[in-house]
């Protein structure tokens, strides 16, 4: 898509619609490429007005100077530009000759919120994969082409450029490393294996590791991303959510069988993990096909946990 943008004027369009009763959290305000040699381009993110809105924008040629609060960056080509408004924060062209880049504003709830998660987890500046960049290059040319000419396709687009940001950047459970499983973390993974609902705790699981507790925390988060508290309460969640599906048990049974000995405690922990109550989770007929939280399985196809 970065050929295709580069091949196209220096130009950008608004995307602005009037508010009508549709509340959409997620929307394109603007987007478009330029190649700026401007010495006076300049913008300061608190004379921007107070409606709170984001910037992505990506640095192809050439280089900018970014400051937000007291810290400063120098912006180089690969490098992607995250900013929030309003917000003590200023980029600039300056005396390089020239800043060639694409751009994307957006705002809207869910919008915003992940960009507060991912500048206050890498900060306003990243490096971004090139297939992500390619992705995001592709929203940009669908807003200058005129594909955000509904308030539903503006909020798509939004949307996707937010979550495709997300996915590169933000945790999302297990993350398995390229390089293959130690040993010991395999060993570690096979006692959970078949019986996610038992009563194992990570001091077992470091125990048959061959580990210390700490050490064995360490290494098990370094490969799987996550560490062996949330893997196991990972595999108790999707154990709970299968036996709600499948087993008229009372809620307060399930919940021993999934080692929690509290039922109410048992039911706070269901809701934050899944955003539902076990009970609403069982009678809501909304997970009525596979039960495997984040898996998408064939139709007719068996869970197995």
């Amino acid at each position: 898509m970065l050929p295709t943008l580069r091949d196209r004027a220096p130009g950008g369009v608004s995307v602005v619609f009037p508010k009508d009763r549709y509340r959409l959290h997620a929307m394109v305000t603007s987007a478009g490429y330029d190649r700026c040699t401007d010495p006076g381009y300049d913008w300061h993110g608190l004379r921007r007005g107070d409606a709170p809105f984001v910037l992505l924008q990506h640095t192809i040629g050439g280089r900018g100077h970014l400051r937000v609060e007291r810290r400063r960056w120098e912006l180089w080509p690969g490098q992607t530009m995250l900013l929030r408004f309003p917000q003590d924060n200023r980029y600039w062209l300056g005396r390089n000759p020239e800043w060639e880049f694409f751009w994307l504003c957006l705002n809207g709830r869910e919008v915003l919120r992940v960009w507060r998660e991912v500048i206050a987890a890498h900060g306003p500046v990243v490096t971004l994969p090139e297939a992500a960049v390619e992705r995001l290059a592709g929203f940009c040319l669908s807003a200058l082409q005129g594909e955000a000419a509904s308030p539903a396709r503006a909020s798509a687009l939004a949307y996707g450029a937010a979550m495709g940001l997300a996915e590169e950047l933000l945790p999302w459970g297990e993350a398995p490393a390229d390089s293959p499983r130690p040993a010991a973390v395999e060993r570690a993974v096979s006692l959970c294996a078949g019986q996610p609902a038992e009563r194992i705790d990570v001091a077992r699981m470091a125990r048959a590791a061959g580990y210390s507790r700490y050490h064995f925390s360490r290494v098990f988060a370094a490969h799987e991303g996550t560490t062996p508290a949330r893997y196991l309460l990972r595999l108790r969640m999707e154990e709970a959510a299968r036996l709600l599906h499948v087993d008229e048990a009372p809620v307060k049974v399930i919940a021993q069988r999934c080692g929690f000995d509290d039922a109410n405690y048992f039911a706070k922990v269901f809701r934050r993990f899944y955003g539902i109550g076990p009970r609403d989770f069982r009678r809501s007929g909304m997970y009525a096909g596979s039960v495997r939280t984040g898996r998408t399985e064939a139709p007719g196809a068996t869970s197995a946990s």
